[in-house]
């Protein structure tokens, strides 16, 4: 599972994020039963605002129960705030032992926020079942309004109480994931990239793939994607996946599920028409999808697969 929002709260004035935000119980429970979580084992957490992490300690209480969260130092600190079981009626409480930091697994870019070489690899991280690994990679989160990025920064102790304003859900490391669904040999079957926030280059992109499997299914995040630099173009050109996916394009300010809208002034069918024109420059061209909440899409058809992978 990835970073899953539902309370999408809202203010009188259209397009303009609420202050004080707090997770929408009754709207997440009405969602949630729509989307069975019983048997996820890893819900893996891009960055900290908080419309990616509001909801995940509800989720993770009730519908995740067996799932362990992995993200940065700064979303373990906000989620280490609900693990007090008295909060378990006003929050809800989250056992500490479930929330992980992946800071250690993180592959690094160099280039990316000015860090200079060498890189240093990431490292895998298998789920309990073992039938999925993920690996994170070092990434940023592009501009909101005017080069700036509201809610940046980090903490560095668990918190005593959950964040009440949107500029407590804090960015803290930007991270994207490797994923890889395993088969009966713990070999690849399918391997996906998520881009949870537009990246400018080289962030999010591994310098050295890990292994010589492909990517089949590419996640791009469309907010801000303007004020990212050569995204998506280098991220595609990187991965050349069959099938391109783009998330986070609808309005998340007091949506309807239902009826999406995009978001406003983030020209989400220019980036859809741009990822398109890419992906038919490709070979094979790739499939490109804008999904609304809740739709099934097929994974693609299996690669014959050379007999090491």
């Amino acid at each position: 599972m990835l970073a899953p929002s539902f309370s999408n709260p809202a203010t009188l004035f259209e397009g303009v994020p609420p202050l004080w935000v707090k997770a929408d119980k009754q709207r997440i429970n009405t969602y949630m039963r729509r989307a069975p979580a019983d048997d996820v084992t890893l819900l893996l957490v891009g960055h900290g605002h908080y419309d990616h992490l509001l909801d995940v300690p509800w989720v993770m209480h009730w519908y995740a129960r067996n799932a362990e969260v992995y993200g940065s130092d700064t979303v373990v600190h906000m989620l280490r705030a609900f693990k007090d079981p008295r909060q378990v009626g006003q929050h809800n409480w989250l056992d500490p032992a479930r929330v992980r930091s992946a800071r250690g697994y993180m592959a690094t870019v160099p280039g990316c926020a000015g860090r200079k070489p060498p890189a240093r690899p990431g490292y895998w991280i298998t789920s309990k079942g073992g039938h999925i690994r993920v690996m994170p990679i070092e990434s940023m989160h592009a501009s909101h309004l005017l080069g700036h990025t509201f809610a940046q920064g980090d903490y560095h102790a668990d918190l005593r109480t959950p964040p009440s304003s949107v500029f407590g859900w804090k960015q803290g490391q930007s991270m994207a994931w490797l994923i890889d669904l395993l088969n009966e040999d713990g070999k690849p079957a399918y391997r996906i990239q998520y881009q949870d926030s537009a990246a400018s280059s080289p962030c999010g992109i591994l310098p050295t793939p890990p292994d010589a499997t492909p990517v089949d299914v590419l996640v791009l995040g469309v907010g801000s994607w303007r004020h990212a630099r050569l995204y998506p173009q280098r991220v595609l050109a990187a991965t050349q996946p069959r099938m391109v996916l783009l998330g986070h394009w609808e309005n998340f300010l007091g949506n309807d599920p239902d009826a999406p809208e995009p978001m406003k002034g983030q020209e989400v069918a220019e980036m859809q028409a741009t990822v398109e024109d890419l992906a038919r420059q490709q070979t094979p061209p790739a499939t490109v999808y804008l999904p609304s909440p809740f739709t099934r899409i097929a994974l693609p058809a299996p690669l014959t697969l050379p007999a090491d992978r």
